[in-house]
């Protein structure tokens, strides 16, 4: 049976669909090379552009459709409604109307097979395709993201026309070129040691100035205080990792003994780190923000937390004095307030954690890294590592109505209980365990734990496993990408931030900010007044701010882990590898 550009194919395919930032799985209810009506439980307005990706594991790994919504109907109504969505893709090209083309062959091709083999009716065969056979039959991502992915890989290959083995590097895109200058500056992610100078010297008495006027803030009236700071509207608690994280603000730590920078970051109070410049209010007035330094590192939190919440209740209280409404609460001053639930009645601001616009961001990681090497979310399984705390339930809330099998991983008993008994509805299998021994059977594995440790290593991963590292310090060894070219490690919660300038060594590259940094920003510009995200992190909260952030031009940044900026070479490898494996 030939399939030509006037056949429509009628077949259900799971799809998973990102609206606004909001997750669910639909089906499709038929294709055809000029469009795909599916079902949804959430609508979109007629006209919406969208963008897809259709898997099919034998001869496609990435073919990026884009299209229009051109008719929305509900079809269930009450607590569970559906919605029939029809989609009109774009002219194709000649190259991916023989990939979809042949696709839809194909899966002709199967669906008279069933019926034949099993006798079943068309609506039993149907229903068969959504949960059996993966190996052949696969699912679509639909997204109304305005921003589609900086990866271009070949739109469609099969063992015939792709080696694995003699990549042909002239089909990958010509924007990121395969050499040196697509792995991140050396310096980036890592402490650098720089050589003393009289510049050092003089710097360090500048900075000297500044900690002592940061002091002074802190006794002065509001009014007078403003007069020596640049008066801002958010800012931002972050906190060294390390001791070594101390030379990014005072270079001249780096010459003195391990004990002496330890004894003077416990006694130091907060202080100004940067300025943040670049960000645009809703009606495109600029404004500024603030880094502020809880100078307390992860390992003096954990040895002493009323000290630590002290620290970070002053930093707040230096926003104030700055004039910051709204004010986040980075890596580990979030945990250490309980994400933030300690200082909300203690302060004027609003506070927000980061956590649903981190969680948002791993879970966005998880959906292109899985579109970029093949990898069908609905018949996957996911492991979430710290899957019980802040960040790692609005993972596991998300994800459980995507993936086919869910592993929640947490020490925290009575938690992970609830949390397990909470989905037990979804169609996901979901369970719980304290221990990393079934982690080897996820092909998705997202680390958020509050562990200031490294947990997961080369020996825990299965073959062309998709790794996010959302932890701060970071759970993932930074060997893996060294030692396991067939898996890919994605340092999440990374934004890229249109203009914006944080003025500051976060080790990131130009125009990128972290996760939690880029919620209080969206917030400010967006105009929220109060508390956004006290307390575990809300799906609805993540689905809200990557909708809002995507409003204002900030989108995934491109992925990278400790070997620098992944390549497309690298998950054209991978994705290869997932396919060899489907059909063996």
């Amino acid at each position: 049976m030939e399939i030509t550009v006037t056949n429509r194919l009628v077949i259900s395919l799971p799809v998973i669909v990102d609206f606004q930032g909001a997750l669910t799985r639909g089906v499709t209810q038929d294709l055809s090379l000029e469009s795909v009506s599916f079902s949804s439980e959430y609508e979109t307005a007629v006209g919406t552009p969208v963008f897809a990706l259709f898997y099919f594991s034998r001869n496609v790994a990435y073919l990026p459709l884009t299209g229009r919504v051109m008719a929305v109907e509900k079809e269930i109504d009450g607590p569970t409604s559906q919605f029939c969505i029809d989609v009109n893709f774009s002219p194709l090209r000649t190259s991916e109307k023989q990939v979809l083309g042949s696709a839809l062959r194909e899966l002709a091709t199967y669906l008279r097979t069933l019926e034949a083999s099993k006798g079943s009716t068309h609506e039993e065969t149907r229903e068969t395709l959504i949960t059996t056979s993966p190996r052949s039959i696969l699912s679509f991502f639909i997204t109304d993201n305005p921003y589609q992915l900086s990866y271009r890989l070949p739109t469609g290959f099969g063992q015939e026309t792709v080696s694995s083995v003699n990549l042909d590097r002239q089909s990958l895109p010509v924007q990121f070129p395969l050499n040196s200058s697509t792995a991140l500056d050396s310096s980036l992610g890592k402490n650098r040691l720089i050589g003393f100078s009289w510049r050092m010297l003089w710097q360090s008495f500048g900075l000297l100035t500044q900690v002592l006027r940061d002091l002074a803030i802190k006794f002065l009236p509001d009014p007078i205080a403003r007069l020596l700071v640049t008066p801002i509207t958010f800012a931002f608690i972050g906190h060294p990792r390390t001791l070594e994280d101390v030379h990014r603000k005072f270079p001249l730590a780096q010459f003195s003994p391990r004990w002496l920078v330890e004894r003077w970051v416990r006694h130091q109070w907060p202080l100004v780190g940067s300025y943040i410049t670049g960000l645009r209010l809703a009606d495109g007035t600029p404004t500024t923000g603030a880094i502020l330094i809880s100078p307390l590192t992860t390992e003096q939190m954990i040895r002493n937390p009323p000290l630590a919440r002290q620290r970070v209740l002053q930093a707040v209280q230096l926003a104030e004095k700055m004039g910051a409404m709204i004010a986040g609460l980075g890596a580990f001053t979030s945990i250490v307030t309980r994400d933030g639930k300690d200082l909300e009645k203690k302060v004027r601001l609003g506070l927000t954690t980061g956590n649903p616009h981190s969680a948002a961001i791993a879970v966005q990681n998880v959906l292109h890294a899985a579109a970029l090497t093949n990898l069908s979310l609905p018949h996957a399984t996911a492991a979430i590592i710290g899957g019980a705390g802040s960040v790692g339930s609005a993972c596991a809330k998300m994800l459980a109505r995507l993936v086919k099998k869910l592993l929640i991983i947490d020490i925290k008993k009575d938690a992970l209980h609830n949390l397990v008994a909470g989905l037990e509805n979804q169609r996901t299998a979901v369970e719980g365990m304290p221990n990393l021994d079934r982690v080897g059977e996820a092909d998705i594995v997202i680390a958020v734990t509050n562990n200031p440790h490294t947990l997961i290593t080369a020996n825990h991963l299965k073959p062309g496993a998709i790794v996010i590292d959302g932890a701060q310090p970071k759970n993932v060894s930074e060997e893996i990408p060294h030692m396991r070219p067939d898996v890919v490690v994605i340092e999440s919660a990374i934004v890229q931030t249109p203009d914006v300038d944080v003025h500051f060594d976060l080790g990131l590259g130009p125009g990128e900010a972290l996760g939690c940094l880029s919620e209080t920003m969206i917030l400010t510009a967006i105009g929220w007044q109060g508390h956004y995200s006290l307390g575990k992190a809300d799906p609805s909260h993540a689905s809200h701010i990557i909708a809002a952030g995507r409003s204002l031009g900030f989108r995934l940044a491109r992925f990278r882990n400790s070997q620098g900026y992944i390549t497309d070479e690298h998950l054209l490898r991978i994705a290869q590898s997932r396919i060899a494996q489907e059909m063996q």
